[in-house]
């Protein structure tokens, strides 16, 4: 029990030590934003322009704060899985589709290849979307110039389905790479572009093993990253 309570305290500490340090960033940038406004600083379009930039800084606060609760409840075993059989390789494509539809500020082309039949898994839809976005906006992040490509393809084991992203982004660092999993963890590129707080593959891992399967890398270069979500037949 007292080993117990000290990993506690010690994840606890962690998880302060991460909002900390990533949430005060976004909430300085309004407050100076709101302020300039505020004292006529800027006035017509410019404020109106400064209203929307805070606006959308707070929406990604609001992305960061849920994110961060999601997990904080899902380490703690309080976020159930609702499994219902689901022929994945559509469920893919039409996640893939949708999240596409999205983006304004990059041209991303996205190939889903067909598996050679028609395979059915067990899984929690909204979690499993979640995981396939979180990889889809890493490949988006990863895009070196303001295009990119993502390919997915299904492999069939006996027990279990692959399902491999392939990106042809800048790559993660074999520095980097052993690490990429553990909470609050961003590389050192990804932290001079992207705000976060770097719980996006270490929350899809969780959600994968939840579901009996797994999130694993299975190589990255400078030529981009492959991924590879494991799910039990």
């Amino acid at each position: 029990m007292s080993s117990r309570l000290s990993h506690l305290e010690e994840l606890r500490s962690e998880l302060l030590a991460g909002v900390t340090h990533d949430l005060k960033t976004p909430v300085a940038s309004i407050s100076g934003l709101l302020q300039a406004v505020n004292e006529d600083v800027v006035t017509e379009d410019e404020a109106k322009e400064f209203i929307e930039i805070s606006l959308k800084e707070t929406d990604r606060l609001q992305q960061m704060i849920a994110s961060l609760l999601d997990f904080n409840a899902f380490a703690a075993g309080g976020i159930p899985i609702y499994p219902a059989k689901t022929l994945i390789s559509p469920f893919v494509s039409r996640t893939f589709m949708q999240w596409q539809a999205t983006l304004t500020d990059i041209n991303l082309t996205i190939h889903v290849m067909k598996p050679t039949s028609e395979l059915e898994v067990s899984i929690d839809p909204v979690k499993v979307e979640q995981i396939l976005i979180n990889l889809a906006q890493n490949a988006r992040q990863a895009s070196v110039s303001n295009s990119g490509q993502i390919n997915v393809t299904f492999i069939e084991k006996r027990h279990h389905i692959e399902i491999r992203i392939q990106d042809n982004g800048s790559g993660i660092s074999q520095e980097e790479q052993p690490f990429i999993f553990e909470r609050f963890y961003r590389g050192s590129d990804k932290k001079l572009r992207v705000r976060g707080l770097g719980l996006g593959l270490s929350y899809s891992r969780m959600i994968a093993r939840a579901h009996g399967g797994d999130l694993q890398l299975v190589e990255s270069s400078n030529e981009g990253s492959t991924f590879c979500l494991v799910l039990p037949k």
